[in-house]
């Protein structure tokens, strides 16, 4: 017996001693689709999870269209009181990460489940190893238990081409009940790479997506990466959608000219005003690190155009300063401008309170 071939024996007993993983054991694979898809406004979509409908690819630039096939926001809900949920996942694009973005934020998925007290709860991470064929198994604290409610979050800058959910023989794996009436409704976030999800750590932590657990309600992320540039046609496409409210935060892709902001606010406001009258729309300031720089020319540039559209008796509409968004200590960003988890955070702490009360004072209108 050769030392090679004494070698390879003693590879395969141990690999033969490794504990079978929960997703290769014989679990009955289901089609995540088939569970309710949140954070998606439109059906009429050409991939399940995409961002944009049909409709909009003759509108939107090239370069929006491309960025709407990755599904940032989009996530899974379902019900199990399995101990373990098991996943997987394929992506569109080999693209895994980013050098300022890791692949868990790009292309993984991330699991969420709701506690006794209500509060979502951070479950674990698939980790992307490949385009094709990823697994992960997410064990849950305290094990089993009926009536779980998840949330499986879906990649910030890719797209799923497959993604499967299975539990062991026995388990249950069903749809959950409808959210209660007054929070079915979304918010919609329209923006630049910041809302898109640059540079959380993974899905989860993306700030539309933390305020969406901070609000218990769907949130519509259709931040473009470059591209949030409030080009009219992605008014009219926004104006689709039934919406609790309108959370615009497109200034770091706009430039600091006055008269951009007066011709660009004026048109989105007017798209979505035509088909609803009273439903709130956020434009959020820009955010520096440094603190003496606030408020930005552009930001001011914003608020004019807002104001002016006010004094034209326009209700419905406010500002935020974007002062307070990501902190004064430069810990909130990687490179000056995306956003850390702790940025990401801070932003969706910040705008919690503003979007609660917008969307509460709005509760009994347009019904």
């Amino acid at each position: 017996m050769t030392a090679i071939f004494r070698f390879a024996l003693i590879l395969s007993a141990m690999f033969a001693a490794l504990p079978i993983p929960a997703f290769a054991q014989e679990v009955k694979w289901h089609d995540a689709a088939s569970f309710e898809i949140e954070g998606r406004g439109w059906t009429q979509t050409e991939g399940i999870y995409d961002r944009l409908p049909d409709s909009a690819k003759s509108k939107v630039s090239q370069q929006v269209w491309g960025l709407s096939k990755n599904n940032a926001g989009v996530c899974i809900r379902f019900v199990t009181d399995a101990a373990v949920v098991n996943a997987r996942w394929s992506v569109t694009s080999d693209t895994l990460g980013m050098p300022h973005m890791p692949a868990t934020g790009v292309s993984g998925i991330d699991l969420y489940a709701r506690a006794d007290d209500g509060k979502w709860l951070f479950v674990g991470n698939g980790r992307p190893h490949h385009q094709d064929n990823n697994h992960a198994a997410f064990t849950f604290r305290g094990g089993a238990k009926a009536g779980r409610e998840c949330l499986l979050y879906l990649p910030a800058y890719n797209g799923i081409k497959s993604l499967e959910i299975a539990v062991a023989p026995g388990a249950h794996l069903e749809k959950p009940q409808p959210r209660p009436e007054e929070l079915r409704k979304p918010i919609v976030v329209y923006g630049t790479s910041i809302a898109q999800g640059g540079c959380a750590s993974r899905p989860g932590m993306v700030w539309t997506s933390i305020l969406g657990r901070m609000l218990d309600r769907p949130v519509i992320n259709l931040g473009f990466s470059g591209s949030g540039t409030m080009e009219h046609p992605v008014g009219e496409v926004l104006a689709e959608i039934d919406a609790a409210a309108f959370v615009i935060d497109c200034i770091w892709n706009i430039s600091d000219d006055p008269a951009i902001y007066q011709e660009r606010v004026r048109k989105l406001v007017h798209a979505i005003r035509q088909r609803h009258p009273d439903v709130p729309i956020l434009f959020v300031g820009q955010s520096e690190i440094h603190p003496e720089s606030h408020p930005t020319k552009s930001t001011q540039g914003q608020e004019a155009a807002v104001h002016a559209l006010q004094a034209e008796g326009i209700k419905g509409l406010s500002t935020f300063p974007g002062t307070d968004l990501v902190g004064d200590d430069g810990e909130g960003t990687v490179d000056g401008v995306h956003l850390t988890d702790l940025g990401m955070l801070r932003q969706a702490q910040a705008l919690f309170p503003i979007v609660q009360e917008t969307v509460q004072g709005n509760s009994g209108k347009g019904k």
